[in-house]
């Protein structure tokens, strides 16, 4: 019973355990709280990881690949490392996709790209960028994004795809047209030498043509090369056209050269076939591409809310098949803005574009048999078609050629006219002009026709009228004939002029009198030019119209205006020379100069333009043309200013502004005047003056004129008042000191403007000057303070006393509700839009409650600006708001109803705000740029925590008040992505508008609140003065210096951005100190500071990027470029190093120092070689750093070492440091090597190489044996041997050679020749033929080295690093003998390559094999010895003696080819009487027989076993179990293997034989991961990172022992621990070791060493001395750890025995797995768990019915209840917990433990046992007398 309650607990401990199971749960012995992690991903596979590039890496990857995904970071951004975190899951799919996908950290690159928020995805397709403007947390959006065809859309061309994408295109999109075109190994790019070549590249120029069109159709557009692809859908020739119409394939049979006949096809299949018989819908920008597409088509408008529509809508589909059958498309949409655009007014309507030209249905529209005789009619009949306005003006918009005739329906002459023009319909159409009409007077009166019919045709939008009759087809045919041809220039009427001004950029117009004979001859010799004027972009028209001559200042006619781009030129030279006028014209297009206006043209321009400078002058007056032409010079530069320069002479005009005396010069700001004071001779004063004006606010000088304009049109406008005042004069002065507020009073919205003039000044009652008037809304407030002191008159004017005027909520523009809000704690705010009727009874009523917030000091404004609701976020116009302390309430009331307004505004008034105030985007932008110091909480309403910790931070709030901190939140989620915050919550702490965000744990509030004290505090860059940076100067070799004015407001913000780089920077040895000296800061260029300057060793350069872009400054001043101060060598430090090295990827260093003797003169001599070396492409640097020397291996000084980018690790010069041109000839071939050279590595550098290298290949070959074989002492040695072979003859010499040759080669050792032998499977015994070999050998190691060299690019491409070594050592310690030899090494896992060498592709093929697939490594015995002692576990696979069909070594001499050949020759040459020749031949051929047949049949069942145990390889690589072969018959007898093939599980070192089926892989899978074979008795066993993770999901209780290999202690805990081991064991306490760092940081472990113990995956830390190991024993197994809160534990017989032995009342639940009732009376029996703690009673659960059985339980699930170790057994229901619990409490206080038979019983026996010893002592009888001796009887 109580082992079934036992079991029963156990198991609900494993369910509530795994659910809890993440690493981020930490429960320490002292600490009980939880700490919440992200769950760490499995580490069963490498993660993928995005490739960091640099500038010009990302350049080169641009320039080669078509679509490359470029992740965009930042040092600062605290989102960037979770967004990163996110996309390296998709970067495998991005790849398979044929994205590439990276990260760089540049900020300058990524501004040149539009990036200024971080992080940030740009998507490159063909080096076209495109900002992704998504969710970056959400990967698969952005995969998604990335793999779509929007995303890889290009305009006008067709983007190439592969196979992977384009199956995903056909799959998200409905419509896709496939080009299939050969292979690029086809036809290469720009080859055009095959025929499908030259048609796949003419098919693919013209199917660009109709991309857009087809994309603007919802219809997808992909070209792809690949012929297999196209084989499997049987496209045949190449290239071939493949509609997929959802998921399904139609083949383009017709000519792909005929882009127009693919898109139509494409449009016609794109609704026929579908099963649902509908109008397809479209959109805006479909229709007008289906518009311009097709021939023939029908659009429904209508509206899908509107029962006429759907009414009209059900009839039309019944003719939908029909007009297909005919060949019109018929389309619907729904879209009043559309509907509009074409002039459709009602709703539903059908209108019929044929060739582009509309038609309007007028008959019933329920009648769809008429409409389809109506459309058929349409497509047989030739009439003049019915347009609209919208329609008409498109046309025009476009410069087709049109003929349109206004006309009115209802007029019988229109009528008849129309009839007769019918007849000419189709010439016209020949003639290429669309004949339209239209029914629309208010369109023709546009036009200037006011009498009907009329014709005007157009031509490039310029409209001609047809004078003649209508009713004469003949003659207007004629007539339009000739306007096709002819060179006339057109009549317009003032309608179209202004159209053609508004729509063209060069217009000339004659305005003329064509009754005047003068201008009837000017007009004859103008049409000689008018063709010229069409070649240079001018439109040529002629008006005839007086008034509008008048309107444009026109006195004089003929005359001509050039209008350039709006902006008008008089022509004023002779009509009647067409040359020179059109040698003007030319001119004046081509280049500026200042035109002359009328007063009319004036006033048009300062109402339209923006910057307006006009100069008012007298002709006659030569100084006024003087100083014209010096004007003249500075209009250029106005123009690319973007202010436009006018003159106008006209002296009436100048009165009208006060003008006086001319010249005078009049600059306009969006039509607010200034006039100019200065020398107008001084061209270069007057365009600083009118810069000036542009860029910065200044006091205009105004005439009474103007400012009579100004006061009526502005709400606040300020004048100072000087009387006549000249230079040097106290009002002079004044006005001068005035100028330091004008930038502020525009700011708030306030105009400030002087005048010298007096007649307002009168008018205003002002009699004393200088004199300072604000005009409120046209009412006048006069200043009477100290006009000297500006900042008393600045404090006047924005005073609210001031601004405000009694009686009146006041009217304020955006720049003074601005200041308003900024200023005042209390704001309450009318948004309006002018003119709207409602607010302005809203208004009234608001006026009546104005006084009433005065009284409570609150402010009352209004305002109707435009786009005030879009400014302000507001949800619509009118509303109300009221703010307090910047942040905004909107009033969802009754606008109507003050009374209610007024009590609400008085509450939110009176109210306190005890929370963290919610601000919208306009206030948190208000308050990040003014306060100081701000904290904002940003959340999204949907993420769950967030309001958990908000309510937390909450009781930080006050403090950070108490400090000056505002505190703030928002959850605008658009805001937070913009500034780089995409994981939520997050915190940004402000400090004069820059932002820092926090990293750290943000439910810690006292951690929080550290932080932001902390980023308040800090002030790191030293302030310094003259003598100081002197003294620095000359001192510090790199010396950043900030010049700002101490006075600035920007200051502080600057320095702040600048203080956020302050450590790093001297990380690189910069110190950064800052400056307010402006005379030092104007020395080094800074007239208005701030700027930077940076100094190296004295020599300085200044920053010119921007100086609030902290992470932009320190790369400007950490880059390469910048810190090379001199043409010598530079001396860089580690962190100069690493930037250097990542922005260069050529870089030699030399590494010396201060103590080295030779340095100096090795310097000097590599000082020679700098200059070639920068020319090279190589950067060199010298490091004086010996510890950074020895981690790249240098170990002596001075040395070089060469870094490049193919490789992480460098290679040190071996050569001469005394040669320089031997050092540069090293490094250029390093840099590009001659021909394709595998890299020579030696030692220790070769062993690094390959335990660090994810996958190496290594050649071992034999240099040394080449050198000997090669000399003139061994060529000797062989011509004597070969002598000596002549000599020799007969069979015995035979048979000698035969079995001494074999012998020699056996015995030859590393002692012979060479020092290693020979590996030809041929070799013969014969002196002559083993020098042979040797010679054959060298050759062999040097040829193979060759056909190697082939594959080394390949291998770079696949991520192989190539190398090649002569070191006898290295190769010795990998078991390598024979030469040559390829060794393939993955994660320092060797394994032998047994091909042939000589055959590059088989080896190539092999390594690819080996990288991309996981194989069972084949190893040698030396290998096998180093990896039992550093592989934990490592099953090694032993396969017999020369498997795969290969002889076995001891017999190949008599099983090889050349052997046997060779003995066949003897056999023929000797004589039959030599039996020594016969006994050799029989025996060799018995032997290679049964030696073959044995080794086919070895081979074929290793190779089975073989394949299936490769099956299980990546299942033992999860496990931790590292798989690998081995063929040593020698090694295998030191583990007792008698049989091949066999397994050996080595655990720590340990061996185990595997003594199953081989053959059943599953089966030797189970053996290697079973716990009783993996564990050693006595031992703690070690375990990886992966057999940890196994062992957590599958051990309830683990114990994890965290050590380093390198602590002393460790070992002398482990000892101790060790004790405990079996022990814990038997309680099922499963105890490990590890040692890992990795896995401590997994599991949160900080301390080292560290024992945990794990309950169902949840940790717990040991914190007690693990010296002594009863503690620990004690400790893991003590109930208060073994318990788990709310569950019944699961215990075994040793863990119950002690608990018996420990509790007083324990309670059992004995059941069985899997088994119904067992489950749930478990499940109800959880429920009381914590009641029965709460009666002390510990309640456990055991799964063992055999234990269950001796406390007397026969049937499970039984409880059993123990009193002192008295069981007792429950006989109730166990599925009514309630009833059990009562049974567990009656028992637990029932005082008398036995009933009173018991008692009864048990004291019977103890009188009885009492009894008995009485009677045994009474009665017992008395002893015998002892034995009398011999002597006494």
């Amino acid at each position: 019973m109580t082992f079934t309650r036992l079991k029963t607990l156990t198991l609900l401990v494993c369910c509530t355990l795994v659910a809890l199971s993440f690493p981020g749960y930490v429960t320490s012995a002292n600490n009980n709280n939880n700490k919440k992690g992200s769950q760490p991903a499995a580490a069963l596979e490498p993660e993928a990881v995005i490739e960091e590039v640099n500038a010009k890496q990302l350049e080169k990857l641009l320039a080669d690949k078509d679509y490359v995904a470029v992740f965009w970071y930042a040092r600062s951004c605290v989102t960037c490392d979770k967004v990163l975190a996110e996309l390296e899951k998709i970067d495998d799919d991005t790849d398979s996709f044929g994205v590439d996908f990276v990260k760089i950290n540049d900020k300058r690159l990524a501004k040149q790209y539009g990036i200024k928020n971080f992080p940030a995805l740009t998507y490159f397709r063909e080096k076209e960028p495109i900002i992704y403007d998504g969710d970056l947390m959400d990967e698969e959006g952005v995969l998604d994004f990335l793999t779509s065809l929007e995303a890889m859309d290009l305009p006008d061309r067709i983007e190439e795809v592969n196979a992977k994408i384009l199956q995903k295109i056909i799959e998200d999109t409905d419509f896709v047209a496939v080009l299939f075109c050969p292979d690029h190994e086809t036809c290469p790019p720009r080859v055009m030498d095959k025929q499908q070549c030259r048609k796949c590249a003419k098919a693919l120029q013209e199917l660009e043509n109709i991309d857009d069109e087809a994309d603007q159709l919802g219809i997808g557009f992909v070209k792809i090369h690949d012929e297999a692809l196209a084989d499997e859908y049987n496209l045949g020739n190449l290239p071939a056209l493949v509609y997929y119409r959802h998921q399904t394939p139609i083949i383009y049979e017709g000519e792909l050269q005929r882009e127009e006949d693919v898109l139509e096809w494409l449009v016609q299949n794109k609704s026929t076939g579908d099963e649902d018989d509908v109008i397809e819908d479209v959109t805006s920008k479909t229709l007008s591409t289906l518009i311009s597409n097709i021939d023939n088509l029908v659009v429904l408008f209508y509206d899908h809310g509107n029962d006429d529509s759907m009414t009209v809508l059900e009839e039309l589909e019944q003719i939908d098949d029909d007009c297909d059958k005919h060949g019109i498309q018929f389309v619907k949409i729904d879209d009043a803005k559309a509907a509009g655009d074409y002039g459709i007014d009602s709703i539903p309507a059908i209108v019929y574009f044929e060739k582009e030209i509309p038609n309007v249905y007028d008959g019933d529209l329920l009648d769809e048999e008429q409409i389809l005789k109506w459309l058929l009619g349409q497509l047989e009949r030739d009439e003049i078609e019915d347009v609209t306005d919208e329609m008409l003006d498109t046309m025009i918009k476009e410069g087709r050629v049109i003929a349109v005739l206004f006309y009115d329906n209802n007029d019988k002459k229109s009528q008849k006219v129309l009839e007769e023009l019918e007849n000419i319909d189709d010439e016209c159409d020949a003639l290429g002009i669309t004949f339209v009409k239209i029914d629309n007077p208010d369109e023709a009166v546009e036009y200037g026709i006011n009498k009907v019919p009329k014709l005007i045709y157009f031509e490039k939008g310029i409209p001609t009228i047809y004078e003649g009759n209508l009713e004469d087809e003949e003659k207007l045919l004629k007539w339009l004939t000739d306007q096709t041809s002819s060179d006339q220039i057109e009549d317009i009427t003032d309608e179209m002029l202004d159209l053609i001004i508004e729509k063209m950029p060069h217009v000339a117009v004659l305005f003329y009198d064509k009754d005047q004979k003068k201008s009837q001859k000017i007009l004859a010799e103008l049409e000689n030019i008018d063709d010229e004027c069409d070649q240079n972009d001018i439109a040529f028209v002629k008006i005839d119209d007086d008034k509008e001559a008048k309107e444009w200042g026109i006195d004089e006619i003929p005359s001509i205006v050039l209008f350039e781009r709006g902006i008008p030129h008089i022509y004023e030279g002779d009509l009647m020379k067409e040359d020179e006028l059109l040698g003007w014209l030319v001119h004046q297009k081509r280049y500026s100069e200042i035109p002359e206006v009328t007063d009319e043209m004036k006033d048009k321009l300062v109402e339209n333009t923006e910057h307006l400078a006009v100069i008012f002058y007298d002709k006659d007056d030569k100084q006024d043309m003087r100083i014209l032409n010096e004007l003249e010079n500075i209009d250029d530069e106005l123009e690319k200013e973007g202010i436009v320069i006018v003159r106008i002479d006209n002296a009436a005009e100048a009165k009208e502004y006060g003008l006086d005396h001319l010249p005078a010069l009049i600059y306009f700001e969006n039509k607010i005047p200034a006039l100019y004071e200065g020398d107008l001779m001084n061209e270069d004063e007057v365009l600083e003056w009118l810069l000036v004006q542009k860029k910065t606010a200044t006091i205009e000088e105004v005439t009474d004129e103007i400012l009579v304009n100004l006061i009526n049109e502005h709400e606040y406008v300020v004048v100072f008042f000087t009387g006549p005042c000249e230079p040097g004069e106290t009002c002079d002065h004044t006005l001068n000191a005035l100028e330091s507020i004008d930038d502020e009073l525009d700011e708030a919205g306030i105009i400030f403007v002087t005048t010298e003039d007096t007649g307002v000044a009168k008018k205003y009652n002002v009699k004393t000057y200088p004199r300072l008037v604000f005009f409120r809304n046209r009412d006048p407030l006069h200043f009477t303070g100290d006009l000297d002191d500006e900042d008393e008159v600045l404090a006047w004017i924005t005073d609210d006393d001031t601004l405000e005027i009694p009686g009146k909520i006041e009217e304020v523009n955006v720049k003074m509700l601005d200041k308003i809000l900024s200023e005042n704690d209390h704001v309450v705010v009318f948004f309006y839009a002018e003119g709207d009727k409602k607010a302005q009874k809203i208004l009234n009523e608001l006026e009546n409650i104005d006084d009433e917030c005065e009284e409570k000091d609150i402010d009352f404004v209004k305002t109707s600006d435009d786009d005030i609701d879009k400014e302000y976020d507001l949800p619509g116009l009118p509303a109300l708001a009221f703010y307090r302390h910047k942040f905004r309430t909107i009033y969802t009331g009754d606008l109507m109803k003050e009374e209610e307004i007024l009590e609400w505004v008085i509450d939110l008034h009176e109210s306190t705000a005890d929370v963290i105030e919610s601000v919208d985007r306009k206030t948190l932008q208000v308050l990040i740029n003014d306060v100081e110091h701000l904290a904002v909480f940003f959340y999204d309403d949907e993420c769950e925590s967030c309001a958990g910790i908000l309510d937390e931070l909450e009781n930080i709030d006050d403090d950070t008040d108490k400090h000056g901190i505002q505190f703030v939140k928002s959850n605008d989620v658009k805001l937070a992505h913009e500034i780089g915050i995409f994981a939520f919550p997050a915190l940004v702490y402000y400090e004069t508008g820059v932002p820092i965000m926090y990293d750290g744990n943000i439910e810690s509030n006292d951690e929080v609140f550290n932080w932001i004290l902390e980023q308040k505090a800090d002030q790191s860059i030293e302030l310094i003065n003259r003598d100081q940076l002197i003294e620095y100067i000359g001192s510090k070799d790199f010396l950043a210096v900030v010049f700002y004015k101490d006075d600035d407001p920007d200051s502080p913000r600057v320095l702040r951005h600048i203080e956020l780089i302050d450590d790093e920077a001297a990380e690189y040895g910069i110190y950064i100190v800052k400056m307010h000296d402006k005379l030092m800061a104007k020395k080094y260029g800074y007239r208005n500071p701030p700027g930077l300057t940076y100094f190296r060793k004295g020599k300085y350069i200044n920053y010119d990027g921007d100086i609030d872009d902290e992470e932009e400054i320190l790369d400007w001043l950490t880059s390469p470029a910048n810190m090379e101060m001199t043409d010598h060598i530079e001396q860089v430090n580690r962190k100069m190093f690493e930037k250097i090295r990542k922005n260069s990827d050529y870089v030699a260093v030399i590494f010396y120092s201060d103590e080295c003797k030779q340095c100096p003169r090795v310097l000097a001599e590599v000082e020679h070689i700098d200059d070639d070396a920068d020319k090279a492409g190589i950067d060199f640097v010298k490091i004086d750093d010996k510890q950074m020397a020895k981690e790249y291996g240098v170990f002596a000084l001075p040395a070089i070492v060469f870094f490049k980018p193919t490789s992480k690790e460098p290679v040190i010069y071996a050569g001469d440091l005394y040669e320089e041109e031997q050092i540069l000839t090293w490094l250029i071939t390093q840099k590009d090597p001659s021909g394709d050279v595998i890299e020579d590595l030696e030692g220790e550098r070769l062993v690094q190489l390959i335990e660090e290298s994810g996958s190496i290949a290594v050649y071992f070959w034999n240099k040394t044996k080449c050198d000997i074989c090669n000399s003139k002492a061994a060529r000797k040695a062989r011509l004597k041997k070969e002598r000596e072979q002549h000599q020799q003859d007969g069979e015995g010499a035979a048979a000698a050679a035969a079995f001494g040759g074999a012998d020699a080669a056996g015995d030859q050792g590393p002692g012979g020749e060479g020092g290693a032998t020979s590996t030809d499977p041929s070799a013969t015994a014969s002196a002559s033929g083993k020098h042979e070999d040797d010679a054959d050998g060298c050759e062999q190691c040097t040829k193979v080295l060759e056909e190697l060299e082939n594959i080394d690019d390949d291998c770079d491409k696949h991520g192989i690093t190539f190398v090649k070594t002569r070191d006898f050592s290295v190769a010795d310690g990998y078991g390598v003998h024979e030469y040559p030899a390829l060794v393939y090494f993955e994660g320092g896992i060797p394994n032998v390559f047994e091909g042939e060498l000589s055959e590059e592709e088989e080896v190539l093929q092999w390594l690819i094999t080996q990288k991309t697939e996981d194989r069972i490594e084949l190893i040698t015995r030396q290998m096998l010895e180093t990896m039992v002692e550093e592989t934990q576990y490592l099953a090694v696979y032993f396969l017999p003696p020369e498997r795969k069909g290969k002889q076995p070594a001891f017999c190949r001499s008599f099983c090889s080819p050349s052997s046997l050949k060779e003995s066949n020759l003897t056999n023929t040459t000797t004589t039959s009487k030599h039996s020594s020749s016969q006994f050799v031949q029989n025996y060799i051929s018995r032997k290679r027989k049964r030696i073959q047949k044995q080794d086919k049949i070895n081979c074929n069942i290793c190779d089975q076993i073989l394949e299936g145990l490769e099956l299980i390889d990546d299942e033992c690589d999860v496990f931790g179990i590292h798989m690998v072969k081995i063929q040593d018959p020698q090694l295998a007898k030191r583990y007792s293997i008698k049989t091949f093939p066999a397994l050996v599980y080595f655990r720590n070192g340990n061996p185990l034989l595997f003594e199953g089926d081989l053959q059943n892989e599953q089966s030797v899978l189970e053996w290697l991961i079973d716990d009783d074979n993996r564990e050693l008795a006595d031992e703690i066993e070690e375990v990886n990172e992966r057999m940890l993770d196994r062992l957590m999901a599958e051990s309830t209780l683990l114990v994890v022992f965290f050590y380093d290999e390198d602590c002393a202690e460790c070992e002398e805990i482990l000892e101790e621990l060790e004790e405990i081991d079996g022990e814990a064991d038997m309680f099922g306490i499963d105890f490990v070791k590890i040692a890992s760092i990795e896995a401590a940081k997994k599991y949160e472990i900080v301390n080292i060493p560290s024992l945990v113990y794990f309950r169902k995956q949840v940790p717990v830390l040991y914190d007690g001395d693990m010296h002594q190991h009863d503690k620990v024993i004690t400790w893991l197994t003590s109930q208060d750890v073994f318990e788990i809160k709310n569950e019944i534990e699961e215990v075994n017989r040793k863990m119950l025995d002690k608990l018996l032995e420990e509790n007083e009342f324990l309670s059992v639940f004995f059941y069985e797995h899997n088994q119904p009732d067992s489950t749930a009376s478990l499940e109800k029996l959880e429920n009381i768990d914590s009641e029965t703690d709460n009666l002390d009673i510990t309640f456990v659960k055991m799964a063992d019915s055999r234990y269950a059985k001796k406390w007397g339980v026969t049937k499970l699930p039984a409880m059993v209840y123990f009193r002192r170790r008295f069981p007792s057994i429950y006989r109730g229901d166990l599925l009514s917990e309630d009833e059990v619990l009562e049974w567990l409490r009656k028992n637990r206080f029932r005082q008398p433990e036995l009933n009173i038979f018991m008692y009864a019983l048990i004291a019977l026996a103890v009188a009885f046992v009492i009894y008995t010893a009485f009677l045994l002592q009474c009665f017992k009888p008395a002893p015998p007398p002892p034995v009398q001796h011999t002597k006494q009887s």
